[in-house]
């Protein structure tokens, strides 16, 4: 179980909070574009909340289907005329945005449900993510029970499922230890009005064997993220942007990359296998391309620091650093390394996360750890809750939900079309970080950041992602 809970928190430090943007400690960042195309980089200026917001593409530069943008202009707008949220003009259900907020749609015409989340773990990283759930649920006039924590008994976690159940709940956010989702699945079966999702957990069964996904075979829908090589490419896109407009004299004969790993956790070490693509096609060489694997020192940040002493020390011919630091904690660790050698200005660290960045920023504070990709755990917990609402109304059922995010080759088994839904990231970035949570604290009607919203519109960004992955279709 421990073992279970470390690699399940490194984990989410993507697919989820610190992937996200955790806890309002800070602020978080500018919403480029979801694409895995390089976008332009923001205007240099001093007031962060007068940056350009990034512009949003309408096709994905990979060739993915772009999806339909809810029209907030269409005829049908109006709260007291729209059937349903994100609606098409004709009226009908759109399932790729049904369970995204929509705030010209009244839902408190429709019945009240009760929901609630349980989780295997008490980890901060859940009560974050439960935090969020909680603040979504008025919106989508759904009343917020509680989180349960098992702390570690699967045992506990099952029997307040069905108490949960007993109690008339009928959604749940579920994150049980993986090996005991086919419990849950026994359960479940027995009430065909009880919805679920889970934030943190993959809900996989556990399969193997030939064909059959790393983790087994998809038994929900589950909001993604960022696919995990897809965000090793887009952290090594504006990495080497830096390098080519901060030192475009250095030749690539010159120039390193630092990648953070932890090889016992596939989906973390996936992160390099894109990394390494985009620093290889843009000149890097290949012996240049350095792993600094914490399996043996320990995924923490002096186990980071210890890793890629280890690397750095051992190669003074490297004039210039760029850096993929896998997670805040490790991205720290690898700014603590360049600031020793000297390295501060001739080095630049990205990540997928921002959360630590935020507060570095905050507190007035720069390194060489410069950029982030970042989803907020708000806008991972809005389609989580969505979904729940649009299930218990009958709006979609989970076979229905995000038909574009649906894997050609990973959707389940026995005729099940389950989707994996990508959520668009920002670029966190020093000089415009401040707008993006500005925005956010507008668009989720709460007031986490201490940012001004003087200026910034609900429409400057969105929580719905344009682009699917190439990969979703089949070759």
């Amino acid at each position: 179980m421990k073992r279970f809970l470390t690699l399940f928190l490194a984990l989410i430090l993507v697919v989820s909070l610190c992937a996200c943007g955790g806890a309002p400690a800070g602020s978080a960042a500018p919403a480029e574009s979801n694409a895995p195309a390089e976008s332009p980089a923001p205007a240099e200026s001093s007031a962060p909340a007068e940056s350009p917001a990034p512009t949003e593409s309408s096709a994905p530069a990979d060739g993915g289907a772009a999806l339909p943008t809810p029209d907030t202009e269409r005829p049908d707008a109006s709260a007291d005329r729209k059937p349903y949220p994100n609606c098409f003009a004709d009226g009908s259900v759109d399932p790729d945005t049904v369970a995204n907020y929509d705030p010209a749609y009244d839902y408190r015409k429709n019945e009240s449900f009760r929901v609630a989340y349980l989780s295997i773990s008490d980890s901060p990283l859940c009560r974050l993510s439960a935090d969020a759930c909680e603040r979504w649920c008025p919106l989508f006039h759904l009343e917020w029970t509680g989180f349960f924590s098992a702390d570690g008994d699967n045992d506990l976690f099952l029997s307040t499922l069905r108490e949960q159940i007993d109690q008339g709940v009928r959604g749940f956010i579920l994150d049980p230890d993986p090996a005991a989702f086919s419990d849950v699945l026994g359960i479940l079966e027995q009430h065909p009005d009880v919805f679920w999702m889970s934030q943190v957990s993959v809900p996989r069964d556990g399969a193997s064997g030939n064909g059959i996904p790393i983790g087994g075979n998809l038994i929900n829908n589950i909001v993604a993220g960022i696919d995990n090589t897809e965000s090793g490419r887009i952290v090594a896109r504006r990495l080497v942007r830096w390098k080519d407009e901060t030192y475009p004299d250095i030749p690539w004969s010159e120039v390193g990359f630092l990648m953070m790993d932890f090889s016992a956790s596939s989906p973390l070490h996936e992160r390099g296998i894109g990394s390494e693509e985009v620093f290889l096609a843009a000149g890097g060489r290949e012996e240049n391309f350095f792993t600094a694997d914490c399996l043996t020192t320990g995924l923490s940040m002096q186990g980071g620091i210890d890793a890629a002493d280890l690397i750095v020390s051992a190669h003074p011919e490297i004039k210039c650093w760029l850096s993929n630091g896998l997670y805040d904690d490790l991205a720290q660790a690898a700014a603590s390394v360049f600031e020793q050698h000297g390295l501060t200005d001739a080095a630049a660290i990205g990540v997928l996360g921002g959360s630590a960045l935020i507060q570095q920023w905050d507190a007035g504070q720069e390194s060489s750890f410069r950029f982030a990709v970042f989803i907020p755990q708000s806008l991972y917990a809005e389609p989580v809750i969505g979904s729940l609402a649009a299930f218990l109304n009958g709006w979609v059922t989970p076979d229905s939900i995000w038909p574009s995010w649906v894997k050609w080759d990973d959707h389940g088994v026995d005729g099940h079309s389950y989707s994996q839904l990508c959520l668009p990231y920002a670029y966190l970035e020093h000089d415009n970080y401040q707008k993006y949570l500005a925005w956010l604290d507008l668009f989720t009607q709460s007031d986490d950041y201490s940012y001004s919203t003087q200026g910034v519109n609900l429409s400057d960004f969105s929580s719905i992602s344009a682009d699917v992955p190439a990969g979703y279709r089949k070759p």
